[in-house]
């Protein structure tokens, strides 16, 4: 018995084999290739003209380094995928070898703040990055957080470049980390600082302090979603460096490249689609059809919710998790704010969590809205105020494995009368 299914498994692998499609998988996943290779990449990708419009703005916006003088902070928007943190990060790596040329004192910094998070744990992260502060260091005050940032920079009289990825995301006493960067560390350090503030949001200052968007003097630069030839560029890009050759149909780009400029723009979205339908041609008939892209893509809309939920943090998670309890009790109806919270507290003791406050699971309320993974409105109840009713409107199948998946990221397991459709 075990020789025999020795035997079949080795069939099966030399089966694929032999219908080798990928070569070096690595050029499908931007996370697994090294620096010096990501840069390749990107050099290619902006030699064929791609963001050659935007990568003009920013030469204007820093040609003032080369004069002896301070450019104003830069505010950049656009959606998700459209390469704005990609395209500074190339550009300013360009403009430090330049600088180092012309003897210009020149550092850039990236703060990541992709993960929503409160004002202390940012100015951590920052004072971490700068060498200021260990790693998520407890028991001191955001006073001398401020100090020791200011200190690791004290003795820095050059250009300093700080990108804020994801500004949006401080969730907690947002108007104290913004007010120390914009109006407190550019008095206090010699350092020319430049402030790069990358966020998908595009109303994202009208949320701040008055009196630290007075002093928030900034140009703007959109990133437009990209287009089908932007992205046929991106993906021939990735053809040759990660497939085998002839093992693609006419058309198969073109294609793809039509379906992602028509309904996102998304250049990750685009590669995930070619990576996919690589892996369903290899499974296959070992060629990329126009047939597999349209397979691909049909699995990929099927699963895009689940692969969200299963990457997002655990607070996020747990938030889903209790919309969906919250409706399900509530017999597939619109649930209150408050009825969720009160389930987003079971779902936090059951999985060993830190319950949020009220305003921030609104917050993450609002961003699973911004994901499609549910939905929400702000009802009107007269003298008793407004309400935020929630609806979880995707299919009863799909809910249940977004429910399951959830469960077993973080431990827990489903309420009583919770059943898998």
């Amino acid at each position: 018995m075990e020789s025999n299914v020795r035997m079949r498994i080795l069939n099966q692998i030399r089966d694929v084999a032999g219908r080798a499609v990928i070569c070096d998988r690595r050029f499908l996943d931007d996370e697994q290739l090294i620096r010096s290779e990501q840069l390749e990449l990107l050099d290619t990708v902006f030699n064929a003209n791609v963001r050659d419009a935007e990568i003009q703005e920013l030469s204007s916006h820093f040609v003032g380094l080369f004069r002896g003088g301070h450019p104003a902070h830069l505010a950049i928007w656009g959606k998700t995928g459209t390469g704005k943190t990609l395209t500074i990060h190339y550009f300013l790596n360009l403009l430090s070898e330049m600088c180092r040329e012309q003897g210009i004192t020149f550092r850039h910094e990236h703060l990541d703040l992709s993960t929503p998070q409160p004002c202390f744990r940012a100015f951590n992260d920052l004072a971490c990055l700068l060498g200021a502060s260990r790693r998520y260091r407890q028991g001191i005050s955001l006073e001398e957080l401020m100090l020791r940032i200011e200190s690791a920079l004290a003795a820095y009289e050059g250009y300093f470049v700080l990108i804020v990825d994801e500004c949006d995301h401080v969730r907690r006493d947002a108007e104290t980390f913004f007010a120390f960067l914009i109006r407190r560390l550019p008095q206090s350090v010699r350092a020319k600082l430049i402030l790069v503030l990358v966020s998908n949001k595009l109303d994202w200052p009208d949320h701040l302090d008055p009196r630290v968007k007075s002093f928030l003097k900034m140009n703007e630069l959109l990133f437009t979603p990209y287009n089908a030839l932007d992205l046929q560029h991106i993906l021939q890009i990735r053809v040759n460096r990660a497939l085998e050759p002839g093992v693609m149909d006419e058309g198969v780009v073109e294609k793809i490249s039509a379906l992602a400029s028509r309904e996102h723009g998304d250049a990750r979205k685009a590669v995930n689609l070619l990576a996919k339908s690589a892996y369903l041609a290899e499974k296959g008939a070992g060629r990329i059809t126009l047939a597999v892209v349209d397979q691909a893509k049909e699995e990929l809309d099927r699963d895009r919710f689940l692969l969200m939920i299963r990457t997002a943090p655990a607070q996020l998670q747990a938030v889903m998790a209790a919309a969906i309890d919250a409706v399900h009790k509530a017999q597939h109806g619109p649930v209150g704010s408050a009825e969720a919270y009160s389930e987003y507290k079971l779902v936090c003791e059951r999985a060993s969590l830190r319950p949020l406050s009220p305003r921030a699971f609104a917050d993450l309320l609002a961003e699973l809205d911004l994901y499609s993974l549910l939905r929400t409105r702000v009802m009107s109840r007269g003298r008793y105020g407004r309400t935020r009713e929630i609806f979880v409107d995707l299919p009863d199948e799909l809910v249940a494995r977004i429910r399951d998946t959830v469960a077993a990221n973080l431990g827990i397991s489903k309420p009583t009368g919770t059943t898998t459709q």
